[in-house]
C-alpha cells in the first residue's frame, strides 16, 4: 500500500512538472524542455514575480486536474500558460503581501476558465486563442485594483540595480551593467528588453538568457525573433518615432512573437512565409502605436492586443483561402519546431496537395486510361474543368473495344464495375435512363445514370454514365470505399461507354466541379509500375487501385495495444531486445512505442499503404531501423514496382550541417535525403510465404546512408538485414509477442 502511495506520488510530481515546464515553453509555441527550463530561472531573476507566476500557473493545472481535464493537453500547459502571463504580470505590478497571493489564485482562475471558454470557440474556426485569456485576465484585474485599498503597487522592479545586488552582489551589477554598455545604441539593448518583457523581466539579463534558449531550441525562430523586432525598429525611425520609446513601452514582443508566429510556427517556414512575417510588422507597428494610445484612456497597458489581433486575422483569412495548395502552406502536422516542420514537409511525397486531407481514390478495379481530363478539349470547360474520363484500352492495340466498336457490349468498359472511391453517404442517385446507341447523345439527361456519395461536408464524388439499372445501392445508404456502386454505361451525353468522375461541393446531380487531388494510386503497365501518393491524371495515363499483398497487409496491420519483440543482432553476435507497443494518442494519431528507450514511431495505415509520420527520440532503439527499412510501403502484389520518396533530412545529419541546415531554412534546403523501395520478384508463383523488400536511403551526391533486405513472412514475422554507414551488417527481427 505505501509503495503504491509513493508510486501515485511520483507519477503526480512527474505530471505536475511537466505541465509546470511546458506553460512556459508554451509561450514560444514549443514544449521543448531546454527552453522552459531557462525561462522557468528567467522568470526568477526578480523572485516575487516569477513565484507569482509558478502559483498562478499551479493554479490552473489544479483547476484542469478537478475537472479532470485532458492530461495530454494540460502536460501541454495549454490549460496554463496564460495562468502564467497573468501571475507574472500580478508579480511585477503589486508587492508581495496575502492580499495579493490572493488575487494571484484569482487571476489564474480567470485565465484558466477564460482558457477553457476560448479554445473551445476558436476550435471550431481552427484558430488559435493565443494570449486573449491573459488580456482579459489581466484588464479585469488592474481595472479592479483601485478599489483594493490593501494592495500596494510594486515599485521595486523599476530598480533593476537594487535587484541584481540582492541577488548576486556587485560581481552581478557589473555583469549588468557591462551588458548594457556593450549594447547601448545598437538596438539590441531594446531587442534583450523586449524578449525579457515576455517574461515581465525588465532587465537586459532576461533577454540575452532567452535569446540563447531561442537559438538552443531553433535556429529559425531565433533568426525571426531579430528580423521581426529590428524591422519593426526601422519604421519606428522611419515613421519619425521614438525609437527609445520601445525601451519604456517594451511593446517590442509583439513584434518578435508575430514573426515566430507567422514565419515558423503557423506557416512552413519558406521564403514566402519570412515575407510574410515581413510585410505585416508594418500593420502591427501601426496597430501597436493605435493600441498603446488607445488604452492610456483606460491607465492600462495594450500587452499582446496588437499581436493578437493581427495574428487571428491573417490565420482566419489563410485558412479559407480556396486554394490551399499555393504558398505560403499553413502547418497541418504540428512539430513544435519550425525546422521539423519544414523537413518533414519537404519531405511528403506529395506536398503541395498536403491540405487535401480527405482520401479519395480511384472509382474502378482494374486498369483504366484517362480518355479525357481537367480542362479537356471537348467538354471538361469552365464550371466542368476539374473532371475525368475514364475507359479502358487493351495495351496490344490500343484500342477502347473489340470488333467494329459498332455496339456497347464491344467497349471493354461496357458494364464493368464502378466502386466508391470512399466511404460516404448515398445522397443522389439516377438508375433508369437508357444507353445509347453508339455515336448517339441524350442531352435531356446529360449526366445519365449517376451516384454521388457525400464523403465530408462540402465533399462530394458523382460517377455518370453508368449503365440503366446497374445501380445496387439505395439513397441514404453508408457505403464504404471499395462498395460496387454500379457499372459502365453509356447513358447521357455520351457517344460510347465512359466514366465520368468528378468531385464537387454540393450535392446536385450536375453541380459544378471542384479541385481535387487523387490519392495512392499505380500508373503504368504491367512491366513499368509507379506509385502516385496523390495526384492529377492526365490524358492517356493508365492508372490501377493498390491491389494488396495480403502477406503484407497483414504485416502492417496491428491492434492497438499490440505488443512486439524487436531485436537488433550486431556485427558482434551481440543482441538487445526492444519491446515495443503499439498504441493511440488522443488526437487519433498511431504510434510503435519502445518501451526501453521511450522512443516513437508515428504512422499511417489506411489499407493501401503504410507510411511513416515522424520518429521521436533515441536513434540507438531498433525502432529507428524499422523506421528506415520501411519509411513508405505500398502493400500492393506488384513485383515490379518502384516507391520514392524524400526522406527528412534532420533524421541523417548532424552538426555542424544540419545546424548550417537550420539557419537556411526559409530560403531552401541544401541537404538532402531520398529514399527508394523496391520489391523483389517472388520465389514461387503462388502460394508465396514471404515478401522481399529492398530499401535505400541516400543523401548528397549519392552517399549511401542506410541499405536493407527486408523479409515479410506470412507469419508476420520481419527479418531485416541493414547495412549503415557505421555497421556492414545488423539483423533486426520483428515478432507478436502473442504469435511467439
Amino acid at each position: 500500500m505505501l509503495n503504491e502511495m509513493k508510486e501515485n506520488l511520483v507519477k503526480k510530481s512527474l505530471y505536475f512538472g511537466e505541465a509546470v515546464l511546458t506553460s512556459y515553453s508554451q509561450i514560444f509555441f514549443t514544449e521543448n524542455k531546454v527552453l522552459a527550463s531557462i525561462l522557468l530561472i528567467v522568470s526568477f531573476i526578480d523572485w516575487w514575480v516569477g513565484l507569482s507566476g509558478l502559483i498562478a500557473v499551479l493554479t490552473a493545472i489544479s483547476l484542469a486536474q478537478a475537472f479532470s481535464y485532458s492530461e495530454v493537453i494540460t502536460k501541454k500547459g495549454l490549460f496554463s500558460f496564460n495562468a502564467l502571463l497573468v501571475g507574472l504580470g500580478i508579480g511585477t505590478y503589486f508587492l508581495p503581501g496575502i492580499e495579493v497571493f490572493l488575487l494571484i489564485i484569482v487571476g489564474g482562475a480567470i485565465a484558466f476558465f477564460s482558457t477553457v471558454v476560448l479554445m473551445g470557440v476558436f476550435a471550431k474556426y481552427g484558430l488559435p486563442f493565443l494570449s486573449i485569456p491573459f488580456l482579459l485576465a489581466m484588464w479585469l484585474l488592474l481595472l479592479a485594483f483601485p478599489s483594493f485599498s490593501a494592495i500596494t503597487i510594486n515599485t521595486e522592479s523599476l530598480y533593476t540595480s537594487n535587484m541584481f545586488f540582492k541577488l548576486g552582489g556587485n560581481w552581478l551589477v557589473a555583469l549588468i551593467d557591462g551588458l548594457q554598455n556593450l549594447f547601448v545604441d545598437t538596438g539590441f539593448d531594446t531587442y534583450f528588453l523586449s524578449l525579457g518583457a515576455i517574461f515581465f523581466q525588465f532587465n537586459i539579463l532576461a533577454g540575452v538568457l532567452i535569446s540563447i534558449g531561442l537559438l538552443l531550441h531553433s535556429r529559425v525562430n531565433f533568426l525571426l525573433s531579430l528580423i521581426g523586432f529590428f524591422v519593426a525598429y526601422w519604421l519606428y525611425s522611419f515613421l519619425g518615432m521614438y525609437t527609445g520609446s520601445l525601451n519604456y513601452t517594451y511593446y517590442g514582443f509583439n513584434f518578435i512573437l508575430s514573426a515566430i508566429a507567422i514565419g515558423g510556427y503557423f506557416l512552413i517556414p519558406s521564403r514566402q512565409s519570412f515575407i510574410w512575417s515581413l510585410l505585416l510588422i508594418p500593420v502591427l507597428v501601426v496597430t501597436t502605436i493605435g493600441s498603446d494610445k488607445l488604452f492610456i484612456y483606460f491607465e492600462l497597458s495594450a500587452f499582446s492586443l496588437p499581436f493578437n489581433m493581427i495574428m487571428i486575422g491573417v490565420l482566419y483569412a489563410l485558412k479559407i483561402r480556396y486554394d490551399q495548395t499555393k504558398s505560403p502552406i499553413l502547418t497541418a502536422i504540428q512539430q513544435k519546431n519550425p525546422e521539423t516542420n519544414a523537413y518533414i514537409y519537404d519531405s511528403l511525397p506529395a506536398k503541395q496537395y498536403a491540405a487535401f486531407l480527405t482520401s479519395i481514390r480511384l472509382p474502378f478495379m482494374g486498369k483504366w486510361t484517362v480518355n479525357q481530363g481537367h480542362e479537356g478539349i471537348h467538354t471538361h470547360k469552365d464550371f466542368f474543368k476539374y473532371a475525368w474520363d475514364f475507359i479502358i484500352k487493351d495495351p496490344s492495340t490500343n484500342k477502347e473495344f473489340k470488333g467494329n466498336g459498332y455496339v456497347t457490349s464491344d467497349y471493354y468498359c461496357f458494364d464493368k464495375p464502378v466502386i466508391a472511391p470512399a466511404a460516404g453517404t448515398v445522397v443522389a442517385i439516377e438508375n433508369s435512363i437508357e444507353d445509347n446507341e453508339i455515336g448517339v447523345t441524350n442531352s435531356i439527361h446529360n449526366w445519365g445514370n449517376t451516384v454521388v456519395i457525400q464523403h465530408e461536408n462540402y465533399l462530394y464524388s458523382k460517377m455518370s454514365h453508368l449503365k440503366k439499372g446497374s445501380v445496387v445501392v439505395r439513397l441514404g445508404e453508408v457505403v464504404a470505399e471499395g462498395q460496387l456502386l454500379g457499372t459502365c454505361g453509356n447513358s447521357g451525353r455520351s457517344p460510347y461507354p465512359h466514366l465520368h468522375f468528378q468531385l464537387q461541393s454540393t450535392p446536385e446531380i450536375g453541380a459544378p466541379t471542384i479541385f481535387w487531388p487523387l490519392s495512392e494510386y499505380l500508373i503504368g503497365d504491367d512491366i513499368n509500375v509507379g506509385f502516385i501518393q496523390k495526384g492529377i491524371p492526365t490524358e492517356q495515363e493508365t492508372l490501377s487501385n493498390i491491389s494488396v499483398s495480403s502477406i503484407l497487409q497483414a504485416g502492417f496491420k496491428w491492434n492497438h495495444g499490440d505488443e512486439f519483440e524487436l531485436s537488433k543482432t550486431n556485427e558482434d553476435g551481440v543482441v538487445t531486445s526492444f519491446p515495443i507497443r503499439n498504441e493511440i494518442d488522443i488526437y487519433n494519431q498511431s504510434f510503435l512505442y519502445c518501451l526501453t528507450t521511450k522512443a516513437k514511431l508515428y504512422y499511417e495505415h489506411n489499407g493501401k499503404t503504410f507510411s511513416t509520420v515522424n520518429y521521436l527520440g533515441s536513434k540507438k532503439s531498433a525502432l529507428f531501423y524499422f523506421y528506415k527499412s520501411f519509411y513508405k510501403v505500398v502493400l500492393s502484389e506488384y513485383s515490379d514496382l518502384k516507391v520514392t520518396s524524400k526522406f527528412p533530412v534532420h533524421q541523417l545529419y548532424r552538426f555542424p550541417l544540419l545546424t548550417i541546415q537550420d539557419f537556411l531554412v526559409p530560403f531552401g534546403l541544401f541537404l538532402k535525403g531520398n529514399f527508394s523501395l523496391t520489391y523483389k520478384a517472388p520465389e514461387q508463383l503462388f502460394n508465396n510465404s514471404k515478401v522481399t523488400l529492398l530499401s535505400t536511403i541516400t543523401g548528397n551526391n549519392g552517399q549511401q546512408f542506410y541499405t536493407s533486405t527486408s523479409e515479410v513472412h506470412k507469419n508476420r514475422k520481419i527479418v531485416i538485414e541493414c547495412k549503415t554507414a557505421k555497421a556492414s551488417k545488423i539483423i533486426i527481427t520483428w515478432e507478436n509477442k502473442l504469435l511467439l
